[in-house]
């Protein structure tokens, strides 16, 4: 829950999630951050008269190794993110949207099934069509980034590299978006993510759908696909250094424990940084050969686990904020008893999305499905109040999303 204080009432510890003005008017380079020290506070008075905390993240607790006096280490370890250039507002709903978003997967889709193809019959990748479904995805997303993501939902089980290529990309365009990426970074990013995994087409498919657990061999075998991925894209010639780069450092991790390389902090370019994310999410996410997919509220937990380890604790801040505390797709259970399926993102108030509702407080399933936005409907026809009380694992009550989506 958002509170609105003075920002002379700023302490340590407190997470800002909103300020009463565009973050670009401000020195701030996250749009959300813990306030870490003196510096920090200093600034949120100079230029906010007030700020908005979130009230439902744990206030950070300093060690003593932590100086509150000196330079934010926020700000430090952030520094060599990108700034954002633009703070990008939706333009349509995701019931709008979604009839955009239907027929443009089916073309990514049907492109990433051809670069695939191609490429495991060793002919070049056509830069143009890649270049032409990201940009297409790209407007979208700016659009609206929750008709993609719900859409995301509607993922082949049977064929996880081509599923994981096109929702990498557009988890990663969404993420950038809302980092206020400029449009030529979004589709390096897009690009990068999309074809990260190209490189698998040139690894034995038994490998890939292995049920069990790889071999040291096996997997020194799989890790070769990012090379694989990085010389098909230097090869086919026209794409960016930085989509490249970001391809090539996705499997990358901010403690140095990743692969091909082992790069560790600022030598993964922040792109790969972002795009290590995306990959790991939506595989974590994804029904595998070896083991069933974590629900998105679990997944993104993990995730905040693996903060300053595996990855970049600032971008695993933003990349939450972006998904939201309930992750579009997750299933949530109503104190009323309903069940409903998120839908959509409130960006002002993050604990109160837009819902389908599936099952209603009997769990008996609806004749329709109709629509809750919590941010405008705060209480049922008998005047109680509406809030989320718990996220349901995938499959309770025999709820199975994908026959909702279309």
């Amino acid at each position: 829950m958002e509170k609105k204080i003075a920002a002379s009432e700023v302490t340590h510890g407190m997470y800002v999630c909103r300020l009463d003005r565009p973050w670009l008017e401000t020195p701030f380079m996250l749009q959300g951050f813990y306030v870490m020290n003196d510096e920090d506070i200093c600034s949120l008075k100079e230029y906010c008269e007030y700020v908005y905390v979130e009230t439902d993240v744990p206030e950070l607790t300093l060690s003593p190794k932590d100086s509150l006096n000196g330079k934010s280490p926020w700000r430090q370890s952030a520094s060599d993110l990108p700034r954002p250039t633009t703070v990008y507002r939706s333009q349509t709903t995701v019931e709008q949207e979604i009839t955009v978003v239907k027929e443009l997967r089916k073309e990514v889709s049907s492109a990433v099934d051809e670069i695939m193809h191609n490429v495991r019959e060793d002919k070049k990748l056509d830069v143009k069509r890649t270049k032409d479904v990201v940009s297409s995805m790209t407007e979208s997303i700016l659009r609206n980034p929750n008709a993609f993501l719900w859409m995301r939902m509607l993922k082949d089980k049977d064929s996880y590299t081509y599923s994981h290529c096109m929702d990498s990309g557009a988890l990663a365009i969404a993420f950038g978006r809302y980092m206020g990426l400029s449009r030529i970074e979004l589709e390096d990013l897009g690009i990068g993510a999309l074809l990260s995994d190209v490189g698998k087409m040139q690894v034995p498919p038994e490998l890939l759908n292995k049920p069990g657990k790889l071999t040291d061999k096996e997997f020194e075998i799989v890790k070769k696909h990012v090379d694989f991925s990085v010389r098909i894209m230097k090869k086919s010639g026209n794409l960016s250094d930085s989509a490249i780069a970001t391809a090539a450092t996705h499997h990358e991790r901010f403690d140095g424990s990743g692969y091909p390389r082992g790069l560790k902090g600022r030598e993964i370019p922040v792109l790969g940084r972002m795009a290590a994310i995306v990959d790991c999410y939506d595989a974590i996410t994804s029904d595998r050969p070896y083991r069933r997919s974590l629900s998105a509220h679990e997944a993104v937990r993990r995730l905040y686990d693996w903060r300053g380890s595996a990855f970049q604790s600032e971008l695993i801040e933003q990349f939450i904020q972006t998904l939201g505390t309930y992750p579009t797709g997750s299933i949530v259970e109503l104190n009323t008893g309903q069940v409903g399926i998120v839908v959509s993102q409130n960006r002002l108030r993050r604990l109160r999305p837009k819902i389908m509702l599936v099952l209603d407080g009997r769990k008996n399933k609806y004749n329709f499905a109709p629509m809750l936005d919590l941010l405008n409907e705060t209480h049922d026809s008998e005047g109680n109040a509406l809030e989320i009380v718990k996220v349901l694992d995938p499959g309770t009550h025999r709820i199975d999303p994908r026959e909702f989506y279309l």
